[in-house]
């Protein structure tokens, strides 16, 4: 599995409201599955938003695409009626066409669940944007802030840290509670 770079994963999930220059989005996944109803871990890694010499791609696109194929092989391993559990850590909430295609995929695969920790809110004053976290949520994906135990998971799991241990910023729980704040205003109208 390759690994995010130690500055990448620092400035990419930092949690600010309103960053500059955080132009890529970033997931760390992992996707579970269930054989006889225990845990079953299949896969984990990291995606980025897909760039030269590619025609430019979200990164939740290319998981989906990428998991399509996935699914099709591990169906073959899973009893019938057995589930799968993906888990999503974004560096930015997906925007409304995004949230519609996880939708769409969810619509079409009954057996999957998906749960999805952002570090920061895509464009949260937007309708549009809005409107896609509710769908999500009313989807039935579980959306929620990443908070610090969520941090330090990625960095252990997903970070090429070298043995370095986490340092957490100033004011990361302070931007979590707003954050949290935002997030569940946006999924109660």
């Amino acid at each position: 599995m390759e690994r995010l770079y130690r500055d990448y994963f620092y400035f990419h999930f930092y949690n600010l409201h309103n960053p500059t220059c955080r132009f890529g989005c970033y997931i760390c996944y992992h996707v579970e599955g269930t054989q006889t109803h225990l845990p079953m871990p299949f896969e984990k890694g990291v995606f980025e938003n897909q760039f030269y010499p590619k025609k430019r791609r979200h990164t939740e696109l290319c998981f989906i695409s990428w998991f399509r194929n996935q699914k099709k092989f591990l169906d073959e391993m899973l009893s019938p009626g057995e589930r799968y559990r993906v888990t999503w850590y974004m560096s930015w909430s997906p925007c409304i066409n995004c949230a519609n295609a996880v939708i769409r995929f969810l619509e079409e695969n009954e057996n999957v669940d998906w749960r999805i920790f952002v570090a920061r809110l895509y464009y949260s004053d937007s309708p549009e944007h809005r409107l896609g976290l509710r769908r999500l949520h009313q989807a039935g994906v579980q959306m929620n802030i990443m908070s610090s135990e969520e941090f330090e998971y990625c960095w252990e799991t997903f970070v090429d840290h070298q043995g370095t241990p986490f340092f957490p910023w100033d004011d990361m729980d302070a931007n979590y509670e707003r954050l949290s704040m935002t997030l569940e205003d946006i999924l109660q109208i």
